[in-house]
């Protein structure tokens, strides 16, 4: 049954209680303004419901639209219900470094998917041409991806694989892992310190650091600046980095070990930002920013 359908049943249940208990009591004015209090909120849970299938797409029963580009069918599994539960494999089974693997009775996608309901997500590239390519490819030739919750605060890592079989992306296993048992363990290590003290931070900017900021002038065309600042300016530029807990969603990438291209996309604004870390002599900085 589809968001839709749930409200609309909804709605008629409350109806016609509210209907009996008019004919056996006498309400007063207070009941009745909840009555209508409740009779708007479901009409406005209807409204709501019937704008976000029409934005996803799922108006009707067929999803296969969602299947070709793993970005579209992520957005519509977090928003949407009725697809997490046909396109979540039974059982799911979580995977542990360190005990047998067991079936999951229970999963609950609002809470283990609510890193990315904020207003960014990021994803890790070994470098630049590879986020271009990413960008430029088909993306229907994709068939499995990771996605990962990363939580810098305990060093701990959350692998959602999704698969692609029979032309239908589908959630397949979870697997839990720490910072140890990933390739990105010396860099995520290092990032985890960097977004959290601000002295250490300070001291991993490259001094100077390069900059690309896109400047929208008064004609509303967007202009590259394309230079360098003193690193104790860094905090004028970008007052935030991704910390917590961030996400990265592997469609294949492989790391050289030498260089992080960090990209924090927006969700709804279609901004972007991009942190290029460089492990220099032993040490990690980053070298360039962008926006």
């Amino acid at each position: 049954m589809s968001i839709k359908c749930k409200v609309i049943w909804l709605a008629a249940v409350v109806a016609v209680m509210l209907s009996c208990e008019g004919k056996t009591s006498t309400s007063d004015s207070t009941e009745e303004v909840e009555n209508e209090e409740l009779e708007a909120s479901l009409e406005e849970d209807l409204e709501e419901a019937e704008v976000e299938e029409e934005k996803l797409g799922l108006n009707d029963e067929d999803n296969s639209q969602l299947d070709g580009v793993f970005d579209d069918f992520l957005f519509a599994y977090i928003h949407s219900r009725s697809l997490r539960r046909e396109r979540t494999a039974k059982p799911l089974l979580l995977e542990h470094t360190e005990r047998p693997t067991e079936a999951l009775e229970q999963f609950d996608p609002e809470f283990e998917l609510s890193f990315l309901s904020g207003e960014y997500f990021t994803t890790l590239y070994d470098n630049v041409s590879q986020m271009q390519a990413e960008d430029e490819k088909e993306q229907e030739e994709d068939s499995i991806v990771n996605l990962q919750r990363i939580n810098l605060n305990d060093g701990t890592i959350r692998n959602f694989l999704f698969l692609r079989e029979e032309g239908r992306w589908e959630l397949a296993t979870i697997r839990e892992a720490t910072f140890a048992d990933d390739e990105l363990c010396d860099f995520l290590t290092f990032y985890a310190r960097f977004c959290t003290d601000s002295l250490f931070q300070m001291q991993s900017i490259a001094d100077p650091l390069h900059i690309v900021i896109q400047d929208t002038g008064e004609e509303k065309e967007e202009e590259s600046i394309d230079g360098i600042i003193d690193a104790d300016q860094w905090q004028t530029f970008c007052s935030e980095v991704p910390g917590g807990i961030i996400s990265n969603i592997r469609k294949g990438q492989r790391y050289g070990g030498h260089r992080i291209v960090m990209r924090k996309s927006g969700l709804a604004n279609g901004l972007q930002e991009i942190f290029t870390f460089t492990r220099e002599r032993g040490s990690w900085r980053l070298t360039k920013y962008e926006n």
